[in-house]
């Protein structure tokens, strides 16, 4: 759906007004206006009649879009090109109001400040920025007379930036160095622009009238913009040499003409600004000449909310911030919605995806399992395979045995009884107490009369083909001197049977 820009610039005693209807690439001016604003001696009347114009302006022409932004004027502010000895522009933020606390005549309390970093940097742990502090007075004086007419910008700027937008955005492109000037009867804006960025900018309240009608003097814009070139070049410590230099102003005709005299007074290409954009088309009959370069100012803020990479300032921070209105409160949770639904939709994807692999897996062990139960137990219906395999398995085993297992014949009780006899040495007197034959273990008590006779004794078991694992236990001191002990033995092959 095609956006709704309008974009205002307030002066002291006029109001500009641009609407445009599209999208950053093609896009239809659809409103352009100028309006004088009431002058009283009161002030309080004056702002009540001000307030007065901007509401019937606002119903004789449909003011509502979709995005409004407003320039506030440059001379109402302060504006520094300061170097801040950090990079981190959270710092930079916390710490901008007290760096050009010195340069302004105001209470760091009673200013907003916003700043952007410059494209040059000549120190690299240094930050060159361009700062604007405005008083909270001129900023709150500007939001009243467009919220009395039922405007509410996002955005408040200066129009030295927004001439910039106008220039970068609304032509067809400026060489590397560029220098603008706004020439109005109520004042002269000088920007300095370094590859499309604004990077020294003076706002001289005082504007060029002739005396007699004619001409300004460019001989006398000259001379400012000398001075603005040589404080550009002693402050940013960039040499500045503008390839270009960009008019703006009430009328074509004249400006044509003062294009002339400026270029042969400063030996730099002029030319007047000319509505050029890509995607550009006029607005439609009835309303004033959408490229005069008169409008150039509400044409630039207005391109501000088109384009995510327009440049400039916003002086609604602090008190001043825009509360989200229920649109966009509502678009915010529309799109937290969306995420919440498609992360939503990924976790019961995954969920099933693995619930999927896990059932085929499952599948193929039991498909696995039933195939080998058929193959060792046939004909036998399955219970619980594991516990049924494994009775198989013990049956298997003694019967394995009983053939003499996989590593030998098995010795009876009366050949494990024989084969300890031979095996203990006569001159060890060893008393024997019990002799205890199991499936796979033979337990033995005795006495001897040292505790060297029983490891004697152990190492000749140990020796035998038949017997293994021989283990002393309990070995204590008994009567006579003798030491009691038992030991452990495992028939290598099993046992057949009893003795």
């Amino acid at each position: 759906m095609p956006q709704q820009v309008v974009g205002i610039a307030l002066e002291d005693n006029h109001v500009a007004v641009v609407r445009l209807t599209g999208y950053s690439k093609a896009y239809d001016v659809t409103l352009t206006l100028r309006q004088p604003l009431p002058v009283h001696n009161d002030p309080d009347e004056q702002a009540r009649l001000q307030r007065e114009t901007v509401r019937q302006l606002v119903e004789a022409h449909g003011l509502r879009g979709d995005t409004v932004l407003a320039a506030l004027p440059a001379h109402h502010a302060i504006l520094r090109n300061l170097a801040l000895p950090f990079r981190d522009f959270r710092r930079i933020r916390q710490m901008i109001t007290f760096a050009l606390d010195e340069h302004m005549p105001f209470e760091p309390e009673d200013v907003v400040v916003d700043f952007r970093p410059l494209p040059v940097q000549q120190v690299p742990q240094q930050t060159q920025v361009l700062v604007a502090g405005m008083p909270k007075e001129e900023i709150a004086r500007g939001l009243a007379l467009l919220n009395g007419g039922g405007l509410q910008p996002n955005v408040l700027d200066l129009d030295v930036f927004s001439l910039a937008n106008a220039a970068v955005l609304g032509g067809n492109g400026v060489p590397g160095k560029t220098a603008l000037m706004y020439v109005h009867p109520e004042r002269t804006l000088l920007t300095l622009l370094h590859d499309g960025v604004p990077v020294f900018a003076r706002s001289l309240a005082r504007g060029m009238p002739a005396d007699n009608g004619d001409l300004p003097d460019a001989q006398r814009l000259d001379k400012q913009l000398q001075h603005t070139l040589y404080a550009c070049e002693h402050i940013v410590q960039l040499t500045y040499e503008p390839d270009l230099l960009l008019l703006f102003g009430a009328d074509r005709e004249p400006l044509g003409q003062l294009a002339v005299s400026l270029n042969e007074a400063t030996d730099v290409p002029t030319q007047v600004w000319r509505l050029e954009a890509p995607g550009y088309k006029p607005a439609n009959a009835g309303s004033a000449s959408p490229d005069a370069a008169s409008h150039a100012i509400a044409l630039g803020v207005a391109l501000r909310g088109l384009h995510r990479q327009a440049r400039g300032l916003n002086l609604r921070r602090g008190a001043f911030a825009p509360h989200s209105n229920l649109r966009d409160l509502r678009g915010k949770l529309i799109a937290l919605g969306v995420l919440c639904a498609a992360v939503g939709s990924l976790g019961l994807g995954n969920l099933y995806l693995q619930n999927h692999y896990k059932a085929r897996h499952l599948a193929q062990l039991q498909h696995g399992t039933a195939r080998i139960f058929e193959e060792v137990l046939p004909g036998t219906r399955m219970v619980q395979p594991v516990v049924q395999m494994r009775e198989k398995i013990r049956d298997l085993d003694k019967r394995l045995r009983a053939f003499g297992g996989l590593t030998g014949a098995q010795l009876s009780g009366l050949q494990i009884l024989r084969e300890l006899s031979v095996r203990t040495p006569a001159a060890l007197g060893v008393e024997v107490d019990n002799v205890t034959i199991g499936d796979e273990m033979i337990e033995l008590s005795a006495s001897t009369a040292s505790y060297d006779n029983v490891v004697k004794l152990q190492n000749a078991f140990a020796a035998s083909p038949f017997l293994g694992d021989v283990t002393i236990h309990n070995s204590k001191q008994g009567l006579n001197n003798t030491v009691q002990f038992k030991l452990s033995l495992r028939a290598v092959n099993g046992l057949g049977g009893a003795p």
